[in-house]
């Protein structure tokens, strides 16, 4: 499987352009934050080009994430061809949070990253996978799609993916799908070394906090990298708070001078996660996430790489 991590959200759109200008046959896309405020980056434009040009368009934007996306720019997309939907199940509370864009089956993104110009020049983790997995990513489109109202019989071809890799999938409210808080206790629970974790938003249950806590007095060296500043001033404050809070010997926070948005875990390198989740309560409890856990050396190395960087660039 090839794949690609990008750290920048402008470097994420970029690759994701150049994919959607190639799709021959299908662009599935479903994201927190998309609006069309980004003329660099002409996705509704090259959107509209393909599905006129008979290339299946299916876009699901979460109702409260992309509340500002222009009326219009919804209207174009659909005369031309797309179909654009919006998530809103159960009301205000239930988001889908995640980021996941599929072209031809082939290639896949998973992450992070929105689209909106406020993000432009944020730190972010997406990643892009080729081969099967991206295939395997449509499942998960497919949960969103229907949640949404989609009425097409979009079907998924079942695949047996690598034993290295696969895809976490998030749905608090469907009763068989909390998957997050299994993941993250039974990785943090089981960690021997070190645990790394980059999040923009810290507000973390208390189970959370008595796990991280528990592990550190055992000897695991556990790094937290958070933004010192984020985009809203009552985050930002949540942030320190709770990391002065969660602050003990073993456990340490590194913050960014730059805004980061980043979704990792790394558990003593052998394995890790970028997803779409923040450590608080709205990603685990209501809304819907999505993450790929792999195993692969690479990877892991490359992700290692990756927070060392961000690491040496911040504050301890």
């Amino acid at each position: 499987m090839k794949y690609k991590f990008y750290t920048v959200s402008s470097k994420a759109w970029d690759a994701m352009l150049d994919a959607i200008k190639l799709a021959e046959k299908s662009i599935y896309w479903e994201c927190y934050i998309l609006l069309n405020d980004t003329p660099d980056h002409n996705f509704f434009d090259i959107l509209k080009e393909k599905a006129r040009q008979g290339v299946i368009v299916k876009i699901i934007a979460d109702a409260i994430g992309s509340f500002w996306l222009r009326s219009s720019a919804v209207d174009d997309l659909r005369a031309a061809g797309a179909e654009v939907l919006f998530f809103n199940h159960r009301g205000w509370f239930n988001r889908n949070h995640k980021k996941i864009l599929i072209i031809d089956e082939k290639i896949g993104f998973i992450g992070g990253v929105n689209i909106a110009k406020a993000h432009r020049h944020w730190l972010d983790l997406h990643l892009k996978v080729e081969g099967l997995i991206a295939r395997a990513l449509l499942k998960s489109f497919i949960k969103s799609y229907k949640i949404s109202g989609g009425k097409d019989n979009l079907v998924h071809q079942k695949i047996r993916l690598h034993r290295k890799i696969r895809i976490l999938d998030h749905l608090p409210f469907l009763s068989k799908s909390r998957n997050l808080r299994k993941f993250y206790i039974k990785h943090i629970n089981n960690a021997k070394d070190n645990i790394l974790i980059a999040t923009p938003y810290f507000a973390p249950h208390f189970w959370l906090i008595k796990a991280l806590k528990k592990a550190a007095c055992r000897g695991v060296k556990i790094e937290i990298i958070l933004p010192k500043e984020t985009d809203h001033k009552i985050i930002t404050w949540l942030n320190h708070f709770f990391a002065y809070w969660v602050r003990e010997r073993g456990i340490n926070f590194y913050f960014s001078p730059k805004m980061i948005h980043a979704k990792a875990l790394l558990v003593d390198d052998k394995e890790g996660m970028v997803g779409s989740n923040n450590i608080d309560a709205t990603s685990f409890d209501f809304n819907s996430e999505g993450g790929l856990v792999f195993k692969r050396k690479d990877m892991l190395k490359d992700l290692r790489k990756i927070f060392e960087n961000w690491k040496s660039n911040s504050q301890n």
